[in-house]
């Protein structure tokens, strides 16, 4: 079952594959990045990163991810997910919020690879496409 969104925009900000199959895809997605904080050092800053990650539940809405979605043939083809990217300054004087962004991420079956399109919510500045596209990977 596909679990699209049919808002997702047309514009995308970056496109990649991922030499995943799609379940495992998924899963890896969901379950890193999901609830998942990190702390960096940005310049002379140390950055703590917070992400949520939500599933297209029909098409015009997003909610938490059911616990059987990793069960075979519950996802196929297609998936959106829409995630949550918080970033905080951590400062002397506490936790400054430095970037609240919001991703579309698109995920489609191709065989033994998964297509990964990322659209920004927005224009503002802060985390940007290829800094999920990190994240995803595992890169940062």
């Amino acid at each position: 079952m596909r679990r699209i969104y049919y808002r997702f925009p047309q514009r995308v900000d970056l496109s990649f594959t991922l030499g995943l199959p799609f379940p495992e895809a998924l899963k890896h997605i969901i379950t890193e990045l999901n609830g998942a904080e990190k702390t960096k050092t940005t310049g002379k800053e140390l950055v703590q990163v917070r992400t949520k990650v939500e599933v297209a539940s029909d098409r015009t809405t997003f909610g938490d991810a059911p616990p059987d979605i990793f069960r075979p043939g519950m996802v196929t083809e297609a998936v959106d997910l829409r995630i949550s990217v918080l970033a905080l300054a951590l400062r002397g004087g506490g936790k400054v919020p430095i970037a609240n962004d919001v991703f579309f991420v698109r995920l489609t079956d191709r065989s033994r690879n998964t297509d990964v399109e990322i659209a920004k919510e927005g224009s503002s500045p802060g985390v940007d496409a290829l800094d999920l596209k990190n994240l995803i990977l595992g890169k940062s």
